[in-house]
């Protein structure tokens, strides 16, 4: 699980998340290339389907949840840094 830490050294806050090394990508050599198919691009208009429900996005009124008519859509990031802990009830 991910922990804040301050380093001692110059009072800075850091994160140590160890869990990002399971990323599958992280080492893989892509030659600097990007991806040409659109249809495959998870962030390209009309692949709302490739990635997780939106949190929240900028599109025209009236325009439904995970469909084409955004200008900027906010999905959550499959490998965070961060998890917000579930809170606990302070009294029972």
């Amino acid at each position: 699980m991910p922990e804040l830490r301050r380093n001692p050294l110059n009072d800075i806050w850091v994160i140590i998340a160890t869990e990002r090394s399971k990323r599958p990508s992280d080492f893989a050599d892509t030659g600097g290339e990007h991806i040409k198919d659109t249809k495959s691009c998870p962030f390209c208009l009309g692949n709302e389907h490739l990635t997780p429900p939106e949190i929240t996005a900028v599109r025209k009124n009236g325009s439904k949840p995970n469909t084409e008519d955004w200008t900027v859509r906010v999905v959550p990031n499959k490998f965070a840094a961060l998890q917000q802990k579930k809170r606990q009830p302070r009294y029972k």
